[in-house]
């Protein structure tokens, strides 16, 4: 990641900046024009909503109820972007062997904007994936800024970590800008993995 500008960040990879504008008075500084997402698989850059998928995986619990697991967002291709002859998604039929699991998933774009909100919310509610997964893919898809937020907490070593006033890693806006803005200085934001 480099220094466009005092208020424009922009990550490797992706075309379109990261812009923090100031607000005046006591109106919060908001971030947008952030576009993309961490594979769950690659750890490569999914720079569309196009180039996106979710998947999890379905079994069968021991008094036959369906049993939900493996909530992740991969690339939606059949190969890495990088070309190698793999893909990100689960392997159907090594699932259905290994575990007599199935393969379930929908396109990312299903799960942004308020229908995808609503889609997430009908997840929480059925109770079939656990609650964790759920949040954490409504605050990837939905918080402008988390993506880039929870990326730099796991690559943090610094004890310097914004703490969300909310708890439970639900992160204001103004934390999110904050956390950036205390990365870059700690230059601490890492380059994507290659």
């Amino acid at each position: 990641m480099r220094v466009a500008s005092d208020t424009t960040l922009v990550p490797a990879g992706l075309e379109e900046p990261i812009r923090i504008t100031e607000m005046s008075g006591n109106n919060l500084s908001k971030l947008h024009k952030f576009n993309g997402w961490r594979c769950d698989s690659c750890g490569e850059l999914i720079a569309s909503v196009d180039a996106g998928w979710v998947e999890w995986l379905s079994s069968e619990g021991d008094r036959g109820l369906e049993v939900l697991s493996g909530l992740q967002l991969v690339h939606r291709g059949s190969v890495l972007p990088n070309g190698q002859g793999q893909t990100c998604r689960y392997d159907c039929l090594e699932e259905f062997r290994n575990s007599k699991t199935i393969v379930e998933g929908l396109p990312l774009e299903r799960f942004v904007g308020p229908d995808g909100l609503m889609m997430l919310f009908s997840f929480l509610a059925a109770g079939n994936l656990p609650q964790e997964e759920i949040l954490e893919l409504a605050k990837r898809v939905q918080i402008p800024g988390y993506e880039l937020a929870r990326r730099l907490l796991q690559e943090s070593s610094s004890s310097k970590v914004v703490r969300p006033l909310l708890g439970h890693g639900c992160y204001l806006q103004s934390e999110i800008h904050e956390m950036i803005v205390l990365a870059l200085n700690n230059r601490c934001i890492v380059e994507p993995r290659t």
